[in-house]
């Protein structure tokens, strides 16, 4: 997927899950804010991503030592984040932790329904892919999946 289509999912991401789990958000923009940024996370892993281009050297070590769409898109890599902000403690660091985790698993969820799929179990290398899926950069599959997205969103937002 592209990195709008990443950004959208990551933001009806946390819109669904605020308002189907009716979690407690105590600094919303912390929340959203924090989505948009971890939809875009995992693709530390490609130097030519969003989050790539704008941190080429990290990108291109990650890149080197575990491949596209391993660590980045897996359980690994989020329970290491769940970790990681469970260690923060400052008023909102809740609202932040959540809004990454979030976004990160929105991530992987669509890059899950393109053909490559992802190593969801790594460091076991096989790949896994939904049985629905599309092709990365597809104008009709990317566009097909951002419109579902909005319409999700909107359907949330306002019921």
């Amino acid at each position: 997927m592209k990195g709008t289509t990443h950004i959208i999912g990551g933001i009806a991401a946390a819109v669904v899950w605020h308002k189907f789990t009716n979690t407690p958000i105590q600094e919303p923009i912390y929340y959203y804010s924090a989505a948009f940024i971890g939809s875009i996370i995992p693709d530390i892993c490609h130097p030519k991503s969003m989050i790539g281009r704008r941190l080429p050297i990290l990108s291109r070590i990650f890149s080197k030592i575990f491949g596209h769409r391993s660590l980045s898109h897996s359980l690994l890599f989020m329970m290491l984040l769940y970790i990681l902000f469970q260690q923060l403690t400052f008023i909102g660091s809740t609202s932040l932790g959540l809004g990454v985790l979030v976004g990160v698993a929105s991530h992987i969820l669509l890059d899950s329904m393109t053909t490559q799929g992802v190593k969801f179990l790594y460091p076991f290398k096989m790949n896994v892919r939904m049985p629905l899926y599309v092709r990365t950069g597809s104008l009709i599959g990317e566009n097909f999946v951002t419109l579902s997205l909005l319409v999700l969103t909107f359907l949330f937002l306002f019921t």
